[in-house]
């Protein structure tokens, strides 16, 4: 079997504080679970069951990945270089609150090998964050790029939330354009949404949280996609944004659907045509490694119609789509032949690009995406084969 290339996911599932829109598999423990949490981390690691095949991306994701110190990371990083092959050039990221930061634990992680920070700013504005009850202030952001940059990152990504409660579109320009100031490499720019079993979501069904209306995040998103433009990023996916070189490698592997492994709870793996995923809670999770047991919650093999729409589906997130007689090779299926018909009248409606057999999103499909997604299901549902 010839190496195939992957990622590494690892989660980190603390926080200091649960916030009122997140619905992320997340917790604010402290003490001695934290401990426990990463011998058992380290336990899933040294169990793995892999072939070695090249590691071209890993991502520490969370929760707050720096909620851990310096040293702790860099532990984790270490052995997973031991375990795996991480190729020389692999992008290796970490998220971050800027609340939490110190210039010694980046200096640390950095000189671990850490190459790729990701900030999760969501807003600028003090009664927005106060709002989302994040931990930290605009002052914090300014203070965590620098020291960033002070601790030799280079490739640097500030993630915005829009679409905020009582959020007008005024506002949403002064975000964007105090974090375009910046000059980070990636600016990832998302429209909230309301997940059930959130607090923001509750407020809503009760009528007690004003949102902006369907027009105005349109017009959100649009002043987003023009100002990014203007400052020299080219938009490559529906949400995230880069300076010429500084795609996320690490989400590229999710939008075309590559394989790529997951430790810690609750994180997902597509490895070998099989998606799993692991029990959620830190303590059952770490119960399950001390006694020998799986971590994993649930597991399939999807049909293989069901992946060709998967595929398709998570392609048609980037501007540059995807080429129909590249799935027929990789899937071993006519897909240019089942799914060529869907995407010319989808074309008339002006939500794709059809060049032969390559399909591009326009605008409007991008910002219809879930609409798109929903055609491309219903059709993968009439093609039933057998499991790939």
């Amino acid at each position: 079997m010839s190496a195939t290339p992957i990622g590494i996911y690892v989660h980190i599932p603390f926080c200091h504080r649960k916030c009122g829109y997140c619905d992320f598999n997340t917790y604010a423990m402290a003490g001695a679970i934290v401990d426990a949490y990463l011998s058992a981390l380290h336990l899933e690691i040294e169990r793995a069951d892999c072939e070695g095949d090249p590691v071209v991306s890993v991502f520490f994701g969370g929760g707050t990945p720096t909620f851990l110190s310096g040293e702790q990371l860099a532990d984790l990083l270490r052995h997973l270089r031991q375990r795996f092959h991480i190729l020389p050039d692999a992008e290796i990221t970490s998220e971050a609150n800027p609340g939490s930061l110190t210039l010694d634990q980046l200096q640390r992680m950095r000189e671990a090998g850490f190459n790729r920070f990701s900030l999760g700013v969501q807003s600028f504005d003090p009664d927005e964050l106060r709002r989302m009850e994040r931990i930290h202030s605009p002052d914090d952001v300014i203070a965590g790029v620098q020291m960033a940059r002070r601790a030799g990152f280079t490739n640097l990504n500030l993630d915005l939330i829009f679409a905020l409660p009582n959020q007008t579109l005024e506002r949403w320009e002064s975000n964007l354009r105090r974090a375009i100031a910046l000059q980070p490499e990636h600016l990832s720019l998302y429209a909230l949404m309301l997940e059930p079993n959130t607090r923001f979501y509750h407020l809503y069904q009760k009528g007690q949280l004003s949102l902006p209306d369907e027009e105005v995040q349109v017009e959100m998103y649009r002043l987003a996609q023009s100002l990014t433009r203007q400052a020299g990023y080219e938009q490559y996916e529906i949400s995230n944004f880069a300076q010429a070189g500084f795609r996320c490698r690490h989400n590229l592997l999710y939008w075309h659907n590559e394989p790529y492994l997951g430790f810690g709870a609750g994180a997902v793996s597509y490895y070998r045509g099989i998606r799993w995923t692991n029990i959620k809670h830190p303590r059952e999770y770490v119960r399950r490694l001390r006694e020998g047991e799986s971590v994993v919650l649930e597991s399939e093999r999807l049909m293989a119609w069901a992946s060709v729409a998967e595929t398709l589906m998570v392609r048609l997130r980037l501007t540059d789509g995807v080429d129909l007689q590249e799935l027929d090779a990789r899937f071993g299926l006519p897909v240019c032949e089942g799914f060529l018909p869907l995407f010319l009248r989808l074309q008339e409606r002006g939500w794709v690009q059809v060049e032969r057999t390559h399909i591009r999103p326009t605008n409007e499909g991008l910002l219809w995406h879930s609409e798109l997604s929903l055609k491309i299901l219903e059709l993968s549902e009439r093609c039933p084969l057998p499991a790939l």
